[in-house]
């Protein structure tokens, strides 16, 4: 788990960038993710103030680490093959019915989109 920090007011301007260097302005709407780069001594003052809020999100799952997902009949297939298969699938769909592997789109997540798909035939 990591700490983010969210705005909770209606707006909150955050500066970015070096202390000692250039800086940038930025408005920030209620529910924005605050960039990186905002000093930490700004997010007190704006934590004590209650325009923004830190939260705890779960870490995206390290690249190398492979998703558990039972390939089937895709078990053994390469990547170019697999794309070839949704491009063949989606020539004949709508935009709303065509297979979109989620991101990042790496083998897992193509694999998963055409299994979901097959489920749903």
């Amino acid at each position: 788990m990591s700490t983010q920090h969210i705005v909770a007011a209606a707006a909150a301007k955050v500066s970015i960038g070096a202390t000692g260097g250039n800086r940038v302005a930025v408005i920030l709407r209620r529910g924005d993710i605050l960039p990186v780069g905002v000093a930490d001594e700004q997010l007190e003052r704006l934590i004590d103030r209650g325009l923004i809020e830190a939260v705890e999100v779960e870490d995206a799952a390290e690249p190398d680490e492979a998703e558990d997902v039972d390939e089937g009949v895709y078990k053994g297939v390469k990547v170019p093959d697999l794309k070839a298969e949704i491009e063949k699938r989606n020539s004949d769909r709508e935009d709303d019915a065509k297979i979109v592997p989620a991101e990042p789109g790496n083998r897992p997540q193509i694999v998963a989109a055409l299994i979901a798909d097959d489920n749903k035939q």
